[in-house]
């Protein structure tokens, strides 16, 4: 289960991929095939996305999946400096 926090966090990282390109939520909603209910319902961090909303997302904004999971909270923010993960030699 997912907390409010994170939604929020999705909500604003969502919002500002959509500033970077100047997009309404119509035009997210178009470009991933989504309802704009959906894309206003994520902004407003009333709902958490599921699997198939973050790919149609990814793929409309052109970006890695993982980027878009990570942003959901789904994976961790980053790894690169996370103790607990070690690296293969």
């Amino acid at each position: 289960m997912s907390s409010v926090g994170e939604r929020m966090y999705f909500s604003e990282w969502l919002q500002n991929e959509m500033n970077k390109r100047g997009w309404s939520q119509s035009d997210l909603a178009r470009a991933a095939d989504l309802n704009r209910a959906v894309i206003n319902k994520l902004l407003n961090g009333k709902s958490h996305p599921q699997p198939a909303t973050l790919e149609a997302i990814s793929r409309a904004l052109k970006i890695p999946l993982e980027t878009t999971y990570r942003a959901a909270g789904l994976l961790p923010v980053n790894t690169d400096n996370d103790e607990t993960v070690e690296e293969e030699i």
